[in-house]
């Protein structure tokens, strides 16, 4: 009996053991947790102020943990629409006011860095 519970032992220490490496192993092959997306930049409003920002780019922020950006085509009290498609895939969005987090109107992005303090003067 002494020898079964001996060998019992030793068996449950080594699977133990080779359970424990086998999960450090796995543990380093784990992915590396991606960075986030940029956020666009911009200025953060409030809902009833988009009422007047009909026509500019927004960039929505939902509790469903989605990020939405698109040119704001309606505004209402307890819905946006956004245009979010192309000219050959139109698109329109419409997210209800309760499921909003953050608002942002999105500012253009700078002139590009190649024209960037080139003025129209000719030189002599």
């Amino acid at each position: 009996m002494k020898k079964s519970l001996l060998a019992s032992l030793i068996l449950g220490v080594t699977l133990a053991a080779a359970g424990g490496f086998a999960s450090d192993a796995e543990a380093k092959k784990a992915p590396k947790p991606q960075a986030e997306p940029a956020k666009p930049a911009g200025q953060v409003v409030e809902y009833a102020e988009l009422e007047n920002r009909v026509g500019e780019t927004i960039s929505i922020e939902t509790t469903f943990r989605t990020t939405r950006t698109g040119k704001l085509v309606k505004w209402t009290q307890p819905t946006l629409t956004l245009d979010m498609g192309t000219a050959e895939k139109p698109m329109e969005l419409t997210v209800p006011k309760e499921t909003i987090v953050k608002l942002t109107v999105v500012t253009p992005p700078a002139a590009d860095a190649k024209d960037a303090g080139k003025s129209g003067a000719k030189k002599n």
